[in-house]
Order: C-alpha cells, then sequence, then structure tokens
C-alpha cells in the first residue's frame, strides 16, 4: 500500500568518470555540483522530470535481489551520509535479499552507494505514499530533494517513462 509502483532498470558496462560538459554546466546551472556520470545521471532526471530516482551498485545488492518492505521495529541501516539509523516498524524500507539498502524515499544506503569500480548499474523508479515518507523524514532528520518531491506527491504514470529516460542517460 505505501509503494503501489516500484520499477527498476538494470544498465549493464557503465564506466564511471566525470560527465561530459553539458551535463556539468547544465547541474551547475541549478545549483548542484557534479559527482560522477552516474550520479549526475540521476540527478539531472530527478531535476528534468521532478521524479526521484536512485541508483544502486547492483553488484552489492546482495543475493540480487530488491524487495519494499516494512522494516522491523529497532533495524538499523547506515545511510549515505554515513549516518546510522535505528528503525521503527513504520519505516519503509528498500532491501536486498539481507536487508536494508535505502530508506524508501528519503536517502540511500551505504552499502549499496555507486563507487568508482561500478559497472552495473539497478537504476530505481517509484511512488511512495507522501504520508510514508514525511514520517520517516522528519523522524530521521533527513531532509532531502527525494524526500521534499515524494511528500509533496509525484505522478506514479510517470514511473516507466522516467526509468527509460534514466537508462538512456
Amino acid at each position: 500500500a505505501r509503494c503501489p509502483r516500484y520499477g527498476a532498470a538494470l544498465v549493464h558496462g557503465v564506466t564511471v568518470g566525470p560527465s561530459p560538459f553539458w551535463l556539468r554546466y547544465r547541474l551547475h546551472l541549478l545549483g548542484l555540483r557534479s559527482i560522477s556520470n552516474l550520479v549526475d545521471a540521476t540527478n539531472y532526471v530527478l531535476l528534468l522530470w521532478g521524479h526521484p530516482i536512485h541508483g544502486f551498485d547492483y553488484d552489492c545488492l546482495r543475493d540480487s535481489r530488491i524487495e519494499v518492505r516494512l522494516a522491523r521495529e529497532g533495524e538499523t541501516m547506515k545511510t549515505l551520509d554515513g549516518a546510522e539509523h535505528i528503525l521503527t516498524a513504520d519505516d519503509l524500507l528498500i532491501c536486498d535479499g539481507q536487508g536494508p539498502v535505502a530508506l524508501a524515499g528519503v536517502m540511500g544506503g551505504l552499502i549499496s552507494e555507486l563507487r568508482d569500480n561500478t559497472s552495473r548499474v539497478l537504476i530505481e523508479c517509484a511512488y511512495f505514499d507522501p504520508r510514508s515518507v514525511r514520517r520517516t523524514s522528519k523522524r530521521t532528520g533527513l531532509h532531502t530533494d527525494s524526500s521534499h518531491r515524494f511528500e509533496r506527491g509525484v505522478d506514479p504514470s510517470a514511473v516507466p517513462a522516467v526509468l527509460a529516460s534514466a537508462a538512456a542517460l
């Protein structure tokens, strides 16, 4: 019920490096700094469509599996900012075969972040219930571009088009 639409695309054979000039320039004009071609692509698609996406290093996803579920009371995860969070049964998670890899709609986990040696990227695009994202964002103190947009609602019917746009980029 808290994630009625979830899509993913697997892109093989990527090489991490600097983004092309046109992308770095556009991100700069929009107030973002360039990080790498993979992260820049996800940020650009977010700004282009207004719909958050997330990239996972596929080789870091244990058991090559994704599951959307509620957290177990007291379960923990470390987010991309390096902070360890103790979760409640109200938090919606994206998990691999062994545990959390992202706080749904809020922030990805450190365990599956895109790295300099990433060669396969799993791109996630979903619709998460705005109230659920808002509660987790507020409780954890993580207010991100993604949570901001999910809290205000995104178009669930755009998921396939946003995913295609990200995969093509």
